[in-house]
């Protein structure tokens, strides 16, 4: 068992991918830095800075409830990622309930796909920060625990009133716990798009949209291999993505995963696209409905039981 440089314990083939994750994200922030220091558009990195930081918020969620789900105890976020901006006087929260995730034989491929992107998501978390530096927001407290995802799959209607939900329970559990969150994210991150005024930090952004969307399809086809044995699997993402198209508005924001009419033949969606084929975007209001799992314009609730920091905290009136 190696080290990472972190000193969190990582398993040896997962390591190798990270080193080269790290050194193109450490080439790519260094650009985007001397980018931003050096351009004539330098006076509008302040711009950016609100959407970096609510992406950086939302990959507090995703990094932390998947890092854990791998690889267990202690792969949360430490303290020098998640404090506000540089200094040691801002700490963050740590986020701890979310649990690790059993991988019986048979399972591995699931394990596989869903470790790269809780190694993925790890480095982009980092190269948010160093995006932002100084501006960092310190994480709040994160509330992964299977009451918060029973009571979400409760309001979806994709479980029963009294039936709970443990979306660590299971490799097809955290594949429909993570579903959720990795579609909130990839939506969003797409619809920060048009805010960066840098032309390097919005290059960097595109490519991290286009990463997060990857990162959504594949969980939603790992949920339509396993409806084969588990059919209902179809019928809950249907729900919870009815429900996410519900709660943040009248806009269409999500695709569920039942076959639909499309030019005069019977298909599945597995990416979250429209009918151009482009990548479905939500607002930042829209995202915090969901992850604050309310239609009004809340500060905090659901995941986040005490909000967000950052410029963009409130979610939408709808």
């Amino acid at each position: 068992m190696m080290q990472h440089a972190e000193n969190i314990p990582i398993e040896q083939p997962a390591l190798m991918g990270l080193e080269r994750r790290d050194f193109f994200a450490a080439m790519l922030t260094g650009m985007a830095l001397v980018g931003v220091a050096g351009s004539a558009s330098a006076q509008s990195a302040s711009v950016d800075t609100a959407p970096l930081q609510f992406a950086l918020n939302l990959h507090y969620l995703s990094t932390n409830m998947l890092q854990l789900a791998i690889y267990g105890k202690d792969r949360q976020l430490p303290a020098q990622y998640i404090r506000g901006g540089e200094t040691l006087d801002q700490p963050g929260i740590s986020a701890t309930s979310a649990q690790q995730v059993a991988f019986p034989n048979g399972t591995r491929d699931i394990q596989a796909r869903i470790r790269e992107i809780a190694d993925s998501l790890w480095f982009r978390t980092l190269l948010l920060r160093s995006l932002l530096r100084a501006d960092a927001p310190a994480q709040k407290q994160i509330d992964m625990t299977a009451e918060r995802f029973t009571a979400m799959f409760r309001m979806a209607g994709a479980i029963g009133a009294t039936e709970t939900f443990d979306p660590y329970a299971s490799p097809l559990n955290l594949a429909l716990a993570s579903e959720t969150i990795l579609a909130v994210q990839a939506t969003a991150l797409n619809g920060l798009l048009p805010q960066y005024t840098n032309s390097i930090v919005r290059a960097a952004m595109v490519s991290m949209a286009s990463t997060a969307a990857t990162d959504v399809t594949t969980v939603r086809t790992i949920l339509m291999a396993g409806a084969t044995a588990r059919p209902e699997l179809v019928t809950m993402v249907d729900r919870m993505a009815a429900w996410r198209n519900g709660i943040d508005g009248s806009t269409v924001t999500d695709r569920g995963l039942s076959p639909v009419m499309v030019n005069g033949q019977m298909t599945t969606r597995l990416g979250l696209t429209d009918d151009d084929g482009l990548h479905l975007s939500r607002t930042p209001g829209q995202a915090l409905n969901v992850l604050f799992m309310t239609s009004g314009a809340a500060t905090q609730g659901g995941f986040f039981p005490t909000g967000i920091n950052g410029a963009i905290t409130t979610a939408a009136a709808n």
